[in-house]
């Protein structure tokens, strides 16, 4: 019977390595655990029975009383105002580029008081504005919807290049759909407004889209929120969703495919006609030259 040798590494640490490694190990896992008590909470806080109605509607009136705070709207609508105009700056580029409209549509929204009061709930956080103000990240939002969605990508690199612009994160739900089949590139900016008082960096959130992304979401969405639909038919739904979802990234695959081979198409054309033409004229260059002679 053959037996293996196991060699161990005996590693020697000075009293000051071993206290570092034993602080570094302690902070590692009060992070986890916290990290993990956050998570527990959240989950309660989110599997627990609504707030009582009048509770909720007090709390939703006092967050609506700072969404309707004219120094508040005023800051948002800077933002949104310079985001837009880049944004229309970049379609023009990009369009005169392409001889063709990259850009399909550009809207913008300042989140509701309602959405916000949910989207709390839904963390397991409090509540209130200054909760929101902390932690959520699109407080203003700018959607962006493009026919193909190779496009996204060369709006969201055109954005990123702007010089006075903070790219905070990129979340790629298109190469990382979510659960429900969600898909989009989502984009947290800071842009700079300037007050009385000086500059101010704010957060705004960018949605990309193709326009068949933007179809599926805005249907996904107001179909969620329905509450008359029977607790029976939730699972049946959620799988139809998801494969409106695939159908939809199906649909955005073949039509970039039939556009690249217009496009293929197009060029040869091109190459085609700027060659002739050189052709001919030297023929007629040539035929002149020798009547003269």
């Amino acid at each position: 019977m053959q037996t293996s040798a196991v060699t161990y590494k005996i590693e020697r640490y000075t009293i000051d390595q071993l206290e570092s490694k034993i602080k570094t190990y302690g902070k590692t896992m009060s992070k986890k655990k916290s990290k993990k008590i956050r998570k527990e909470q959240a989950q309660e806080l989110s599997s627990a029975e609504p707030e009582h109605p009048e509770l909720a509607a007090e709390k939703t009136a006092a967050i609506a009383s700072y969404i309707k705070d004219p120094d508040y709207r005023l800051r948002c609508k800077a933002a949104i105002d310079i985001l837009m105009a880049k944004l229309k700056m970049i379609n023009a580029e990009l369009s005169g580029q392409k001889k063709r409209t990259v850009i399909s549509q550009i809207t913008n929204r300042i989140k509701s008081a309602e959405s916000i009061y949910a989207k709390l709930l839904k963390k397991g956080l409090e509540p209130d504005f200054e909760t929101a103000r902390k932690n959520l990240k699109d407080l203003i939002g700018i959607r962006v919807v493009c026919p193909f969605e190779d496009e996204l990508y060369q709006v969201a690199e055109s954005l990123e290049m702007q010089k006075d612009i903070e790219i905070v994160r990129i979340k790629d739900y298109i190469k990382n759909p979510k659960k429900n089949g969600y898909k989009s590139l989502h984009l947290i900016v800071k842009t700079p407004i300037f007050l009385k008082e000086g500059k101010k960096m704010i957060t705004v959130e960018v949605q990309l889209r193709t326009i068949a992304m933007d179809f599926w979401a805005s249907l996904e969405h107001k179909l969620r929120y329905k509450k008359s639909i029977p607790e029976d038919q939730s699972k049946y739904l959620a799988e139809e969703m998801m494969d409106c979802a695939q159908i939809s990234s199906a649909l955005d695959e073949r039509m970039q495919k039939v556009r690249d081979v217009i496009m293929q198409a197009e060029e040869k054309e091109e190459e085609k006609s700027s060659g002739v033409e050189p052709l001919m004229l030297r023929g007629l260059t040539e035929r002149i030259r020798q009547k003269n002679l």
